[in-house]
């Protein structure tokens, strides 16, 4: 008998007896199929730097990497899952890179400078990524801003980068909340994103001075936690 038929994303069809399967993706374990999972992720991100992510469907990826539908859709649900997890992928490589940075930073430096200088990294990564601007705009255009706030994992950009940034510059401030970091997290990375997607250059370059401002004012009262939290201390220690 034959399968019937449904629509999905980019007008690509899949069998409906397949829809158990697609709904739970399997995770890589083996060398050979994370092999292929990461050469499906860079095909995307070379179809993305190219022609931009509009162009990225399964059938095309097949094509360019030479595997199946199917085996695609082995990894991941959808078209939309393959593009965030391409995504996913261009920010690992910047924070990876930028941690990287902050451990190598004085300890001494003034916190405010060490956050400029911690954001212009972030910055000079993320643009010397082709993709990354594609991919960003197309993850806007399936996540919400506001999923940005859900679960309690310190990962990426909130555990890689703000939280060692805290703990080396303003230890003990109240900022490092895991409420607070995210709020920070999906403020800072808002304007940021912002930035990256703005192509004018006097656009650009007033946003560049909004999201600096804004990161020192972050820090600064995080700074101002610190001591208050500091003095607290020793008045009870004197008590």
């Amino acid at each position: 008998m034959r399968p019937h038929w449904t629509a999905v994303n980019k007008d690509e069809n899949v069998s409906l007896m397949d829809r158990t399967a697609l709904s739970k993706p399997v995770e890589p374990r083996q060398n050979r199929a994370l092999k292929t999972r990461a050469a499906l992720l860079e095909a995307v991100e070379t179809l993305v730097a190219a022609e931009g992510h509009e162009a990225v469907t399964t059938t095309r990826i097949a094509m360019e990497t030479g595997t199946a539908v199917g085996t695609i859709y082995r990894y991941f649900v959808d078209r939309e899952a393959l593009l965030l997890a391409a995504y996913e992928a261009t920010v690992k490589r910047i924070v990876t890179q930028c941690a990287s940075k902050l451990e190598a930073l004085p300890a001494d430096l003034v916190a405010t400078d060490a956050a400029q200088i911690l954001l212009s990294h972030y910055l000079e990564a993320a643009e010397s990524i082709p993709a990354h601007t594609g991919l960003l705009a197309a993850m806007r255009s399936i996540r919400p801003i506001e999923a940005d706030q859900q679960g309690n994992n310190q990962t990426g950009i909130t555990g890689d980068l703000l939280v060692p940034f805290f703990a080396r510059y303003a230890p003990g401030a109240r900022s490092l909340e895991p409420v607070q970091l995210r709020f920070l997290s999906v403020l800072v990375g808002t304007m940021v994103d912002l930035y990256l997607v703005t192509g004018d250059g006097s656009d650009r370059a007033r946003l560049r001075e909004e999201i600096e401002a804004h990161v020192v004012l972050m820090v600064e009262r995080a700074g101002r936690e610190n001591d208050d939290g500091i003095r607290q201390a020793r008045l009870d220690q004197q008590r």
